[in-house]
């Protein structure tokens, strides 16, 4: 699936009919009021979907896909420029509050991104195409509305129900719902999709990246993870898994590799190109890289976490974490790619990300917002954990066990004898589980959300700040003071101001901004 459709679909537009503006017709919008007349116009509104979903920009979701990094104790800021995005050092440093442009790009585009869905939803539903082909595409729409919402909650708590596509003064009005409210909006939508929606073995090579009854699942048991109904989560996990659909890549190495897309790991990813037309490519591996290297330096990996690996003697460090003086290829005239120069100066902890990583010969021109990895948001290593603990709160320890292994197994194959299988059980167990979550999806996003969930974010974060202050005797980022301010009400994001302005209060904050 490329992401090639442009469509003008923000939800304050949605009831607009086009005007004439000095009596000439507009160009590039679509008439709502005669659309969705062929297949070819609603496939072209889910696509849409799949586009505003992450959007297009670096500074639209791009860039907050590092936010469940560097809130956490696996990374920092990153470039210690000090006027450079300093909104996002904020955050990093728990200094944050509701005038943060950051919340606000993440709460905009992620509506943009339901708005989408609504109006592709509302708009097939009237349509005359074939009935197979119309369920499939509400069902595939759903599913991304789902996992906007899904996004939305995580991050800041119950929000809007907008299931619909309203007036856009209405929508104003719309009070924020409960968090089970919402989460149950999420599991309706989900369990739609996935009583529709094809396995990935049914798709066709050009329906690669759309969604799928396994994704729909995998998001269904993560949801029932979020809410703590253990029996639902190891349920839909054990769908997806007993699918035979997805297995784990032969190696770790290889799962983020560019030339590896839509592997056998792969639940769902966002497509990206190069293309040099349009912006089809994401921005992470410029926003994540060496500025030695000629990109931005955010998002950079704390010693904290290579400590974690290196306590455990895991390889799947290398394959996570670039330091200081690393050899990650054969030198250039330009650049010493045998002794990695993470720019000291210009950089809080010495180290890179590793899993957005380009090698040079796969960087295109104009990389930013060209390069063509996809971001995976669910893959079977991450399923697979999230069985275990689920099974684990069951009781089924056995089960847990033999989930865990299977991706411990895996990480064992980089350096036989290295990583060996867990035969925990109580506490030590889960704490097991949750240590491999850390080390298994370092840097893809998903710490600081499972510190929430796991209702330690407060203390492992104090923890960091006891580490970097007291015990760290790393040279490059000993004495970072992140952590000092963290408190309970940073388990949620705060509600942009703006937005609260917008309503004339009908939105109410998160406690604490």
């Amino acid at each position: 699936m490329k992401r090639y459709i442009f469509m003008l679909i923000a939800l304050a537009s949605l009831s607009a009919g086009c005007k004439k503006f000095l009596d000439q017709p507009i160009i590039g919008r679509q008439n709502t009021d005669n659309y969705f007349k062929t297949e070819a116009d609603c496939q072209a509104a889910v696509i849409a979907c799949y586009f505003g979903t992450h959007s297009d920009q670096w500074y639209e979701l791009d860039r907050s896909q590092m936010m469940g990094d560097a809130l956490s104790d696996d990374a920092f800021k990153g470039n210690s420029i000090p006027g450079d995005q300093s909104l996002f050092g904020d955050i990093a440093r728990y200094h944050f509050d509701a005038t943060n442009e950051w919340f606000g790009f993440r709460w905009s585009y992620l509506w943009k991104g339901v708005g989408n869905c609504n109006f592709a939803i509302e708009g097939i539903s009237t349509s005359t195409i074939d009935n197979a082909v119309k369920q499939r595409l509400i069902a595939e729409a759903k599913f991304l509305r789902a996992y906007c919402y899904f996004e939305l909650v995580k991050s800041f708590g119950g929000v809007p129900l907008v299931l619909n596509v309203p007036d856009p003064q209405a929508v104003l009005s719309v009070t924020r719902s409960s968090k089970e409210e919402c989460f149950a909006q999420i599991v309706k939508d989900l369990s739609d999709a996935a009583a529709v929606l094809p396995e990935r073995a049914a798709q066709g090579a050009d329906q690669l990246g759309r969604a799928t009854k396994g994704a729909a699942n995998a998001y269904l048991a993560k949801t029932y993870l979020f809410t703590e109904n253990w029996a639902q989560a190891q349920k839909y996990a054990d769908q997806v898994i007993a699918s035979g659909q997805y297995s784990l890549e032969p190696s770790f190495s290889n799962v983020w590799s560019v030339r590896n897309k839509n592997g056998v790991e792969s639940i769902f990813e966002f497509q990206y190109n190069a293309d040099q037309t349009f912006n089809l490519g994401t921005a992470l591996t410029t926003l994540t890289r060496s500025r030695a290297d000629g990109g931005w330096g955010f998002d950079t990996p704390s010693s904290h976490l290579e400590q974690a690996f290196l306590k455990e003697n895991d390889p799947r460090l290398k394959w996570t974490i670039i330091k200081q003086g690393d050899n990650v290829g054969a030198p250039t005239p330009n650049f010493d790619y045998s002794h990695y120069d993470t720019k000291l100066s210009e950089n809080e902890s010495g180290r890179i990300s590793r899993k957005f990583y380009l090698a040079p010969a796969d960087r295109p021109a104009n990389e930013l917002s060209h390069a063509p990895l996809n971001i995976i948001q669910m893959r079977y290593a991450d399923l697979l954990l999230i069985d275990a603990e689920a099974a684990y709160r069951n009781g089924n320890e056995v089960v847990a066990l033999k989930s865990l292994n299977m991706v411990r197994e895996r990480a064992n194959r980089l350096n036989p004898g290295a990583v060996l299988p867990r035969s925990s059980s109580g506490t030590q167990l889960l704490n097991d589980i949750w240590l491999e979550r850390r080390l298994e999806l370092a840097m893809e996003g998903h710490r600081y959300y499972d510190l929430v969930r796991q209702h330690r974010l407060v203390q492992v974060i104090k923890d960091f700040y006891t580490y970097n202050n007291s015990t760290s005797t790393d040279p490059y980022d000993k004495g970072n003071p992140k952590g000092a301010d963290v408190a309970e009400k940073h388990n949620l994001f705060p509600i942009p101001q703006q937005d609260i302005d917008l309503s004339k209060g009908v939105l109410k904050q998160n406690p604490g901004f």
